[in-house]
């Protein structure tokens, strides 16, 4: 069979009873969920090597080599093989294998696989150690495997079905001795529990640890479901696979519950928590590691799993516009209801009058949604008069979607930031001269002119353009220069503004200073933001990169700057832009 590219962990290690090959298996099975055998052997009949795949509790394939005939065995016959090897010597190679080796090998050795009988380590090494099989058990196991192994496959129907049927009768013909049965020893782990209290179950391999370590272990998980409302604790179940200074646990508690779905939910939740919270008095009591691998919970039969609750619990963050206008956070589940209902309750309100900037939707909840929304717009009417026509629209919008979801949908919080109508810069007209008094006024302008420059002349002036020049460029920069202050102050109004509803952080601070040169208006930026850390069920993450949330601030601001640049027709650049998310 073919085996991960790894070292193995124990390499050349002489084995002449099933105690010592246990003992094997079960140090590589405490490093890893699995074990990759292989083993060299001998006997009277020839040499032997098997390659043995297993995980914690069965054979998963078998492949025998028998090398002087240069013959392959696999599946049941390997392992008829290695039941009559064990108690003789072998030399054998130990390798540990995680979850996903286990799974390539068994991709890689497919067809050993599918042949292999699937028997329990328990069953195979407990046979074992009750003690070799008889002489002449073994001579008519091995005779009968060389005689079957040794029929052509050339040979037709009939001969082979006659020589199978020979090599059958000549098994039957031995004597088979009757080993004396042995009791069972009983389990150590397993203790029964009292009357009355819930029953706690330890099974122990690759080692031994204090009985009374996991019984305090089991007692304190109980005093946590004693507090939670309406959960009974039938059975707690720790699987302890022990290794050089630490425990590898899989933990499982069964119970039931008389609350509601949601108390169910919340006891699962606080279960899982208290698996953790409790396993490092294992450290106190025994001085071993405790190490938690899985956690499973059956209440009333139904089992739950940490991931399962992690991405029951996922929520989404995304654009519902593809200008990014209007942004939703909901549970992935429901996202397409609350996007289509955000996009809605945006156009209902701005067909009151309300020009929506940025709409931010956070809905918090799983089985009942609160719906927050902070929104940027222009509108020329009070804060109040758009909160209160906001709060309107999306309750009435609310209750539509809550009959449609059959959940429980309320509005809690509205955060509004209204901004100042755009200045729009009036274009001047040229004005028509239609009476005959303006015609007369423009006459004599014209004349005063003329006699202006022939004063010029005699005075040694030949041009009055840089006259008139300067006086243009004076009139301009006092033109530019009254543009300029209301649009940076309202610049500064709607970055912070816009900076409030970037998600996933918190916005700190923004410093913006200008300069004006040649009619153009150059930015340096600086704003500084706290990340924010989404807490899940083992701890924090955050599946968006720093880098990702700086590209969506900085398209905020450059669009930003677009904007009032044309509103203001004043040219803007932006020379320096500094994020800085801590």
């Amino acid at each position: 069979m073919q085996l991960p590219d790894k070292q193995p962990l124990i390499e050349n290690v002489v084995v002449t009873s099933a105690g010592e090959l246990k003992g094997l298996i079960e140090e590589g099975l405490s490093k890893g969920n699995g074990a990759f055998l292989k083993i060299f052997a001998k006997d009277s009949s020839g040499k032997y090597y098997l390659t043995i795949l297993l995980d914690r509790s069965k054979i998963l394939a078998a492949e025998c080599l028998l090398v002087d005939k240069k013959q392959d065995l696999s599946g049941e016959e390997a392992i008829s093989v290695l039941k009559s090897l064990i108690g003789k010597p072998m030399v054998v190679d130990v390798y540990d294998l995680d979850e996903l080796e286990i799974k390539l090998s068994i991709a890689d050795n497919v067809d050993v696989y599918v042949q292999t009988p699937k028997i329990p380590l328990k069953e195979l090494l407990g046979e074992a150690e009750e003690g070799p099989p008889a002489r002449e058990e073994m001579k008519a196991t091995a005779t009968a495997a060389v005689a079957k192994s040794e029929v052509p496959a050339t040979l037709p129907v009939v001969e082979k079905v006659k020589a199978e049927a020979k090599v059958e009768e000549t098994a039957e013909e031995k004597p088979e001795a009757v080993p004396e049965p042995k009791p069972a020893p009983a389990p150590v782990e397993e203790k029964p529990a009292p009357a009355g209290k819930p029953e706690v179950v330890v099974n122990l391999s690759g080692g031994s640890v204090p009985e009374k370590a996991f019984q305090v272990y089991a007692e304190d998980l109980l005093k946590e479901a004693k507090r939670i409302k309406g959960l009974r604790i039938n059975k707690i179940e720790f699987d302890a696979n022990v290794g050089e200074g630490v425990v590898y646990l899989n933990v499982h508690i069964y119970g039931n519950s008389d609350g509601s779905a949601r108390d169910i939910e919340i006891a699962e939740k606080r279960m899982l928590h208290a698996v953790s919270k409790y396993a490092p008095v294992l450290l106190r009591e025994a001085e071993i590691k405790p190490i938690v691998k899985d956690v499973s919970i059956v209440i009333d039969g139904q089992e739950v799993k940490p991931q399962e609750i992690v991405d029951r619990d996922k929520k989404k963050t995304g654009n519902v516009t593809k200008d990014g206008r209007i942004s939703l956070a909901v549970l992935e589940d429901v996202w397409p209801y609350f996007s289509a209902y955000a996009r809605t309750v945006v156009t209902e309100i701005e067909s009151a009058g309300i020009r929506v900037k940025k709409a931010y939707f956070d809905v918090k909840g799983r089985r009942e949604f609160e719906i927050n929304l902070s929104m940027v717009a222009e509108a020329g009417m009070t804060k109040e008069a758009v909160e209160r026509i906001a709060r309107d629209v999306l309750t009435r919008h609310a209750r539509e979607l809550g009959r449609s979801l059959k959940r429980y949908i309320t509005v809690h919080n509205i955060d509004v930031e209204i901004l100042a109508p755009a200045v729009t810069s009036k274009t001047t007209k040229e004005t028509v001269v239609t009476s005959s008094k303006a015609a007369e006024v423009l006459a004599k302008k014209e004349l005063l002119e003329k006699e202006v420059e022939q004063l010029l002349k005699q005075a040694g002036i030949d041009e009055l353009a840089p006259f008139t020049e300067e006086k243009k460029k004076e009139a301009e920069e006092a033109m530019l220069k009254g543009r300029i202050e209301p649009a940076i102050e309202t610049l500064k109004t709607r970055i912070h503004a816009e900076m409030k509803m970037i998600p996933r952080v918190t916005f700190k601070w923004l410093k913006l200073n200008h300069e004006i040169k040649d009619s153009t208006i150059q930015l340096d930026i600086e704003a500084s933001f706290l990340r924010e850390e989404t807490g899940g069920l083992f701890g924090s993450f955050s599946g968006v990169s720093d880098s990702k949330i700086k590209k969506d601030i900085e398209d905020a601001i450059r669009r930003i700057l677009k904007e009032v640049s044309k509103e203001y027709s004043i040219r803007i650049e932006l020379r320096r832009l500094n994020i800085i998310i801590r």
